[in-house]
């Protein structure tokens, strides 16, 4: 009796933890999209509406893509676009940085 307790119990607080740290707050506007590809490289840069900020662990969605031939810009391209924000929860956001972070002191102590 006492074991099914503590597996009820570990079940629960797995189904928490995973509830916690899938829950998103989603923010909706408008940004202005900076779209550069070149033979060399690839420079995307979304300018977020004020109010909005991304932090370890968001997710930002942009809604709309300008038409392009083969997917080349021939320079930059710049066009507004709606745009979706998910806020990840606090639980995602601290394991992100602290993953980030074994991530960089495993590139900078790599002999």
């Amino acid at each position: 009796m006492r074991k099914l307790l503590v597996m009820t119990m570990l079940g629960v607080a797995a189904f928490l933890l995973h509830k916690w740290y899938n829950r998103e707050v989603l923010l909706e506007g408008e940004g202005f999209v900076r779209l550069q590809s070149e033979h060399e490289h690839f420079h995307f840069h979304v300018d977020l509406p004020p109010g909005m900020e991304i932090q370890p662990g968001d997710t930002l969605e942009i809604m709309h893509l300008p038409p392009t031939e083969d997917g080349r810009t021939n320079g930059e391209i710049c066009y507004r676009s709606p745009i979706r924000l998910y806020k990840a929860s606090a639980l995602r956001r601290f394991l992100t940085k602290k993953s980030s972070l074994v991530e960089i002191n495993e590139l900078v102590e790599h002999p």
